[in-house]
This record gives structure tokens, C-alpha cells and sequence, in this order.
């Protein structure tokens, strides 16, 4: 007598199926589960604002009524018909040309400057960043003291070699160079520290070569480190144009973008419009267009320094 074959049920082979597609799907995307908290952190903390933003920029909106009438582009109109929205941006062109410029020079002045020191480096490149660990307010507070026109130290110390005390942060001459030299201490560390790990990954044989032939040390760097930096030096001067477009803090403490509105920045008017004057389409207005303004200032960066061949 044939005994009777056992089979699945039709549930229980489903099941195993789709245990089998999963587990082939998910060894085939798996990269996808490590990479899903950043993508999530990136959508909430940094897409959703500039999209909600944007949108904001549309309607007529206010703390104190809830009607949200679409007015299309009247808040871009009525930003760019501001002068002092075009003072801002003047303030903060200027304000992010010197700063990038003066910390990406003095950083990485001193990230060559390290390479030829052979004691202590590992100490001084800690002296080096120490400006970095501190915050924004915290420096803007402590500048604020140090040019005190009466009990500060920069003043103290002019005193002493016979100079008149002056009012830094009072004047519109050396209010802007005061807060732009203070943000140049504070920032340059990072681009220090990105162009001392940029220099200390440069392969030895280009180097040992030119030495063979005779190069000068200008010729080296001229021809060899600075082409072989150049994506580096791409990553270091767009964090510190982005970050030098959206300070707010540092000047908010030191000047409140005074005086007679010569170091107020785009961040500090847009504060202001949306939270002192209650027109939160407008600043989104502002803040959309501030948006357009670096993404043109990164994209030129991108052309002018990451191009792989000479008029490409």
C-alpha cells in the first residue's frame, strides 16, 4: 500500500517564498539600511526647512493671523524693492569674501608652516584649533569684552605705546574689520585642519622627483601641491562660504548689526523681518533667495576649482 505524500500548504510555501525574496533583497540593499538614518536626518533637519521655506515665500504670513492668502511673488518683489535687504547682502558679500579668504589663507599658511616642524607638532596643532572648540557666542562675549573702550585689553594695550582709546565696535570704519578679524580667529582652524590632512595624504615620489630636478620650493608648490590639493581646497572654501553666508550669532552678540546697519548680515535682517517685524513670508522670501545666491557662488567654485583640464 503507496503511502500518501506530505505536502505544504499553499500558506506555508507563500511564506517560505517570501522569506527567500526577502532575504535576497535585502542582502542586494542592504547598504540602504546603514545609509537610511542619515537620509532621514537630512530630510528633516535640512530639506523640509528649505522646502517649507520656499513655499512660505508664496502666501502672506504673519504670527497673528491665521488666513494665508497666496500672493505669488509679492514677497520677492517687495524684498528686492528693500534697501535694506540690498545693504545686507552688500554686508554679507563683503563680510564672506574677507573672512573665507583671510582664514583659508592664515590656515593653511600654518598647515605648511606645521609640515616643517618636527617637535611638538602634535601640541601646536592642538594650540591651532583651540579657537575652533569655542562657541560662537561665547567668542562674540569675550571679543566684546577685549575691546571695551574702557576696560578692554586691545585698548589697555594701545595705552601703553601712547594711542587714544578708541570705540571699535562703535565705529563704522572698525566695527566691520573688528567682527570680520574675529571670525577669521575663530574659523580658521577648520580649513587648518582640512588642509593639514589634505597635506599630510600627498604621495612623496612627485616631490622627490622635482627635488632631483632642480625645482625651487615655489615650483613645487606651485605645480605639484596646489594641483594635487585642489579638491581639497574645493572642500574646505565651500564649508567656509556656506558657513560665512548663514552667521548670525557672532555678530548678533558683538554689534547687533550696528552700527548704522554696517555689519548687519543677510541672517541677521532675515531674523528681524521674520521675528521683530512679523513678516515670516518675506524672510522666506529673503532666505529662498540667499539660497539661489550660494548655490550660484558653490556652483562657480565647483567650475573654477575642480576642473580636470586647463579651459574646460
Amino acid at each position: 500500500m503507496a503511502l500518501p505524500i506530505k505536502t505544504q500548504p499553499p500558506s506555508a510555501t507563500r511564506q517560505s517564498q517570501f522569506r527567500i525574496w526577502f532575504y535576497h533583497w535585502s542582502q542586494k540593499n542592504i547598504h540602504w539600511f546603514f545609509i537610511a538614518p542619515a537620509l532621514i536626518a537630512i530630510l528633516v533637519v535640512a530639506i523640509y526647512p528649505i522646502v517649507y521655506s520656499t513655499g512660505l515665500s508664496f502666501f502672506r504670513v504673519s504670527f497673528d493671523s491665521r488666513e494665508r492668502p497666496f500672493v505669488l511673488f509679492e514677497n520677492f518683489i517687495w524684498i528686492l524693492n528693500d534697501k535694506d535687504y540690498w545693504g545686507a547682502l552688500g554686508n554679507t558679500l563683503l563680510y564672506v569674501a574677507v573672512t573665507v579668504s583671510g582664514s583659508f589663507v592664515v590656515g593653511f599658511g600654518l598647515a605648511l608652516l606645521l609640515r616643517r616642524i618636527s617637535v611638538g607638532r602634535n601640541w601646536i596643532r592642538l594650540v591651532l584649533i583651540l579657537p575652533l572648540t569655542i562657541a560662537p557666542i561665547v567668542v562674540g562675549l569675550t571679543w566684546n569684552w577685549m575691546f571695551d573702550p574702557l576696560f578692554g585689553l586691545v585698548n589697555w594695550f594701545f595705552i601703553g605705546i601712547g594711542v587714544q582709546p578708541q570705540t571699535w565696535l562703535a565705529q563704522t570704519g572698525t566695527a566691520r574689520i573688528v567682527v570680520m578679524l574675529v571670525d577669521i580667529w575663530q574659523w580658521y582652524p577648520l580649513v587648518f585642519l582640512i588642509m593639514d590632512a589634505g597635506l599630510s595624504s600627498l604621495p612623496k615620489a612627485p616631490y622627490e622627483s622635482a627635488r632631483l630636478e632642480g625645482a625651487s620650493d615655489w615650483m613645487i608648490f606651485t605645480r605639484i601641491t596646489l594641483p594635487l590639493l585642489r579638491a581639497v581646497i574645493l572642500v574646505a572654501l565651500l564649508l567656509r562660504t556656506v558657513d560665512a553666508f548663514r552667521t548670525f550669532d557672532l555678530v548678533r552678540v558683538m554689534t547687533d548689526g550696528g552700527p548704522a546697519q554696517t555689519t548687519e548680515t543677510l541672517s541677521l535682517y532675515l531674523y528681524r523681518t521674520a521675528f521683530n517685524f512679523n513678516k515670516l513670508s518675506r524672510a522666506g522670501a529673503g532666505a529662498t533667495i540667499m539660497l539661489i545666491v550660494i548655490s550660484i557662488i558653490s556652483n562657480f567654485m565647483f567650475r573654477f576649482l575642480y576642473r580636470e583640464q586647463e579651459g574646460r
